[in-house]
């Protein structure tokens, strides 16, 4: 999560215009936090599936968030 609040700082940092948007007038960045400890039985489209989930979940709470799955 640490690393999530850095990439999104950074890119706030940046301001960069966005007019189109609907949630800031300035590029926002929305990410899928997910993890898991790897095992043979796990296929790796798991955590994919898991980290997209997470995107999709902070992007129906308003965006420019992130959240975990």
């Amino acid at each position: 999560m640490k690393v999530a609040q850095r990439i999104q700082q950074a890119i706030h940092d940046q301001a960069t215009p966005h007019a189109l948007a609907d949630v800031k007038d300035i590029v926002t960045v929305s990410l899928g936090i997910t993890s898991l400890i790897p095992t043979c039985d796990i296929k790796p489209d798991t955590l994919i599936v898991s980290a997209d989930k997470a995107l999709y979940n902070a992007k129906q709470k308003g965006r420019d968030r992130y959240c975990t799955h």
